[in-house]
């Protein structure tokens, strides 16, 4: 053979033995995958496609004093389906009815769409299908029902995915004090629901996802850590109230067409806040509530701080109220600048007390001037006194920051003293000044206004909230009352006789300031307000009105507030105080739990495995609501709750978010009294759901 023959033959033999030898190495690496690292290489493909899904426990409810519900969390349904589940031959067989079924239902497309749609999935073999959003508990359970989805989740590829959305019923009252949260970090927080957001929120689960076309789908049919549903927070509200002064103060608002305003009633004895209003015009001349002007709007009040100047007079002055001082007509020239009363006068001097009644701002400043210019520390220390200096600190965020000059301080002027003394060169908000006029009716006792009564869950109390005092004594009692003599002579003869033809006796002082905007006063624009209690001789209720920029008609408080001051009070006064009805605090601790509980089955296990050592057993198949009797040895049985979609369902037991959640789609209006669970409704279950009907629920602890 020649050499040129061999060579080649030995360059194909060596090829070969090179494709043999890759072959065989290939051959190795596909079995070490496979037999020797084959779950290393799986976990990492699992850990590429799995993951912990943060699930969101249900939020808890905000509720009045009465234990109407302010804020709740309802629950939506998505319905998804994994098309690979069956064979195809079934599958298809079940497509027609179902499409039919959907179509019917939903009343949306029709059922030669959902057919369509059906068939494109299967061909893109898609696991996480999407059949329906925000569907209802019943929704669910009807749905559950019909061919295919009645053989289960296994069987049937169908998926279950719940969510909630928060729901006010009285947004309109109180939308800004109620408030909302963002989920996200850097989210702003308002309100109840910003302040409250950790209670409320409870603690998160976690749920096992796997990534598919179109999503993720859940892995296990259990989540591997349950969320922790959040507490209940029970506010000092009184909605009957909060309508009342929410409707006086739009109609004033429009009735003067003014920028905003705000209104605050608040219980004499304890400082608990009944009522908190806060409407503003919109650009489409509408109201609504977009800011907490009570809490956080601080303004130059003008002469309802001559509450404050009338206290420092007669408590650390040497002046009486029957003393004559300066009114000088009605206008003065004080350092370089003129005071000027909101009227001429026809006197040159006259008593204290008619200086205040009648809002003389030159009666008032140069009694403070004479009893105060050698030594101003002594005024400005009694408004630190009155904890008027610093923040309340109240419950909600975004408190506004009270301003008030000490002499010494670089914006100390000669004319500082006397223009504080009317309520100028100051800064306030709405709520702590009214709680010095709360304090006055208190007879000088200084309570902190507070908002939330309670924490707690499901009717369960964990943390209550008490009044708390600041000041025991702001003034003497002999101070105090010529103080209440003189508010009351504001409402006989002065500024606010308006309100004296009102069926209740008032007692307090009215205010026409006008607003700076940091480069000066601003011409025709004002706030127009009244502070004060009712009723006079025996206070059960403080008030407080602030209008900002009235434009139609006159501007005086006396004239555009207090009006709306006393449209709330005679409202007020013929719901509690001529019936004698009293305002109870219904929330008590105890320790016994009620012989029937039902509910929701999770939401219910839960509550009573937290507060109870009691064994349990069941009855039969356990649907997603539960009624739980207890029997005389003290264990729970549960039993299925029926639930039939056009009779009226049996609500004996439950607390009032199950109630609301039961009964929503019903199309039944429930309206709820008392705290804790249903022990009484006005329409016995069972009986036919008549669109519109109100059913009326009694619930006790």
């Amino acid at each position: 053979m020649s050499n040129i023959k061999r060579s080649i033959l030995n360059r194909i033999f060596f090829s070969f033995s090179c494709v043999v030898a890759f072959s065989a190495l290939v051959i190795w690496y596909i079995f070490n995958i496979q037999m020797v690292d084959g779950a290393k290489w799986r976990a990492l493909s699992d850990s590429l496609t799995l993951k912990y899904k943060v699930i969101q426990a249900v939020r808890g409810n905000i509720y009045s004093d009465d234990a109407t519900l302010l804020a709740t969390s309802v629950p939506r349904y998505e319905l998804r389906m994994d098309l690979t589940v069956l064979h195809q031959d079934t599958l298809q067989m079940y497509l027609s009815p179902l499409s039919q079924k959907f179509a019917e239902k939903f009343k949306d497309k029709p059922s030669i769409e959902y057919l369509l749609e059906f068939k494109k999935g299967i061909i893109q073999k898609n696991r996480y299908f999407l059949l329906k959003r925000k569907l209802s508990f019943l929704d669910i359970k009807e749905i559950k029902t019909w061919p295919l989805y009645n053989k289960g989740r296994f069987k049937s590829g169908l998926i279950i995915e719940e969510d909630n959305y928060r729901v006010m019923p009285l947004k309109n009252l109180l939308a800004r004090t109620i408030g909302y949260t963002g989920r996200g970090s850097g989210q702003e927080r308002v309100g109840i629901e910003g302040a409250y957001d950790k209670e409320l929120a409870g603690v998160t689960g976690r749920r096992l996802v796997q990534r598919i076309a179109g999503g993720y789908r859940p892995v296990n049919d259990n989540n591997e850590v349950e969320p922790v549903n959040g507490k209940d927070i029970y506010t000092t509200i009184d909605v009957n109230i909060q309508d009342i002064v929410n409707n006086a103060l739009y109609q004033g608002l429009v009735k003067h067409q003014a920028h905003h305003g705000c209104a605050i009633i608040m219980d004499v004895k304890t400082g608990e806040i009944k009522a908190i209003a806060n409407l503003t015009k919109s650009a489409n001349e509408t109201y609504n509530e977009s800011f907490n002007y009570a809490i956080g709007e601080s303004f130059e009040p003008g002469s309802t701080f001559k509450i404050v100047s009338a206290l420092a007079l007669l408590e650390k002055g040497e002046i009486e109220t029957t003393d004559t001082v300066l009114i000088n007509y009605g206008k003065l020239k004080i350092g370089n600048k003129i005071m000027e009363d909101a009227e001429p006068s026809p006197y040159k001097s006259k008593t204290f007390s008619y200086a205040f009644e009648h809002s003389s701002n030159v009666g008032i400043s140069t009694s403070v001037l004479n009893e105060f210019k050698d030594n101003p520390r002594l005024f400005t220390n009694y408004i630190k006194s009155l904890q008027l200096n610093k923040p309340i600190g109240f419950e909600l965020t975004g408190e506004g920051i009270p301003y008030i000059k000490s002499p010494g301080h670089k914006t100390w002027s000669g004319i500082s003293l006397a223009w504080m003394s009317i309520g100028y060169e100051i800064r306030l908000t709405p709520l702590q000044l009214l709680m010095v006029y709360n304090a006055v009716a208190n007879n000088g006792i200084m309570t902190k206004p507070y908002l939330i009564k309670a924490i707690g869950e499901k009717g369960e109390i964990e943390k209550k909230f008490t009044p708390q005092i600041l000041n025991e004594k702001i003034a003497s009692e002999k101070t105090i009352s010529r103080v209440q003599e003189l508010l009351r002579g504001v409402v006989d003869s002065g500024t606010a006789k308006s309100l004296n033809k009102s069926r209740i006796k008032f007692a307090g002082k009215t205010g026409t300031a006008k607003i700076a905007d940091g480069k000066g006063y601003i011409d025709d624009a004002y706030y127009s307000s009244f502070a004060g209690y009712f009723p006079a001789n025996s206070p059960k209720y403080s008030i407080i009105i602030v209008i900002n920029r009235p434009s139609k008609g006159d501007i005086f408080g006396g004239v555009v507030a207090a009006p709306i001051a006393r449209e709330i009070g005679e409202k007020i006064s013929g719901i509690y105080l001529n019936s004698g009805t009293q305002l109870d605090d219904t929330l008590v601790d105890h320790g016994s739990l009620p012989k029937v509980l039902t509910g929701r089955k999770k939401t219910t296990l839960s509550f009573l495995k937290k507060y109870t050592n009691y064994s349990y057993q069941s009855e039969g198949e356990i649907t997603d609501w539960i009624s739980a009797s207890k029997d005389s040895i003290g264990e729970y049985t549960y039993t299925s709750a029926i639930d039939e979609a056009n009779k009226v369902p049996n609500l004996i037991g439950m607390g009032l978010k199950d109630v609301i959640n039961y009964s929503e789609f019903r199309k039944l209006m429930i309206v709820a009294e008392g705290i804790g669970r249903v022990y009484w409704q006005s329409i016995p279950p069972g009986n036919k759901v008549i669109k519109g009907n109100t059913l009326l629920v009694k619930l006790k602890i």
